[in-house]
């Protein structure tokens, strides 16, 4: 067996004895950046090499839904020793602005491995003094940590909970009973719940001051993906309508366009003088006026569709030129 393919084979190996609950094949999809048939070619790949995987499946799996998993213990512990590079990767995401129990759980890691070479390690050091992309740039929260010890084994195991929640522009908060989903993290951090099954709302988690359990327990919405819900927004924001977006970059923002991925269901196509087309069809449309506002695309972007779209950027011009006049008097 040639080594890259004896190298992606271990790779997929850990990647599936790292899970607790197991991989789907379309999550080893997205992880390794491989097809179907390669997927299932590995898998079996793994089988001749003694290493057994089995299947496994969650309560709240869909009926057809397939998991496959490695019991911890399969792989060799030298299989599984951090490289130096590896090491220091951690040691970097170490420094950023983690929440403590990922932070603690990373040290933990860190704590078990054996420590850089006293080279490296100065070499290390040096990295994060000069890479100031590892600490978060801008506004954030610290999300108190009672909070998440309630909400997330209230999402894990389907359990209503009490907030007493301060919604903005409002002189109080007051309790109110929700179905806790999920938890989204974008400028700020936000809980996804619904109350009493209606449509998913979100609540910014700095405005959550308490929380309690409920101690009474929701099914799970039918036929309803989280991952699926939160990607179908460029933002947080889903009470608007859905549009089909046309976007022109043009110039050298085209080309730094062309780089990013701006919402899952993006498509590109390159269109007249070397502009740079996006398609989007998302909600969220604040806040994708507030990324075109970015100074990246300040005069290199416009939009041309939808109309309402157009009118909503135009609206949001003569909002904050109103505001700045207003504050300059």
């Amino acid at each position: 067996m040639a080594y890259t393919k004896l190298r992606d084979l271990l790779q997929l190996a850990t990647e599936l004895q790292g899970s607790s609950i197991g991989l789907t094949i379309d999550e080893m999809m997205k992880r390794t950046e491989r097809s179907r048939d390669t997927i299932e070619r590995m898998l079996m790949g793994l089988y001749e090499l003694g290493i057994e995987v089995e299947q496994s499946r969650l309560e709240t799996d869909h009926h057809r839904t397939k998991r496959w998993k490695i019991e911890k213990g399969s792989l060799s512990s030298h299989l599984l020793k951090l490289e130096p590079t590896e090491r220091a990767a951690l040691e970097r995401l170490s420094q950023t602005n983690l929440d403590s129990q990922t932070h603690s759980a990373l040290s933990k890691v860190l704590a078990d491995s054996p420590s850089l070479a006293k080279n490296l390690a100065v070499d290390q050091a040096e990295l994060i003094s000069r890479t100031a992309h590892l600490g978060q740039v801008g506004p954030s929260i610290r999300v108190d940590e009672t909070v998440m010890r309630v909400l997330e084994p209230a999402i894990q195991g389907f359990e209503e909970v009490k907030i007493l929640y301060r919604a903005g522009g409002k002189p109080r908060a007051t309790w109110r009973t929700v179905r806790p989903l999920g938890l989204l993290f974008s400028r700020f951090g936000y809980l996804v719940a619904s109350i009493k099954g209606g449509a998913p709302l979100t609540f910014r988690l700095d405005l959550v001051q308490k929380v309690e359990p409920a101690g009474t327990y929701f099914e799970p919405r039918p036929n309803w993906d989280f991952k699926e819900w939160a990607s179908d927004s460029f933002g947080i924001w889903h009470g608007d309508a859905r549009l089909e977006v046309k976007l022109r970059f043009t110039g050298e923002a085209a080309r730094r366009a062309e780089r990013i991925t701006f919402h899952p269901s993006q498509r590109n196509e390159h269109g007249r003088g070397g502009t740079l087309v996006v398609h989007l069809r998302c909600r969220g449309h604040r806040e994708l006026i507030h990324e075109l506002c970015h100074p990246d695309w300040l005069g290199s972007v416009v939009i041309e569709e939808p109309e309402s779209l157009k009118n909503e950027m135009r609206a949001y011009c003569d909002g904050l030129r109103a505001a700045y006049e207003v504050a300059a008097t």
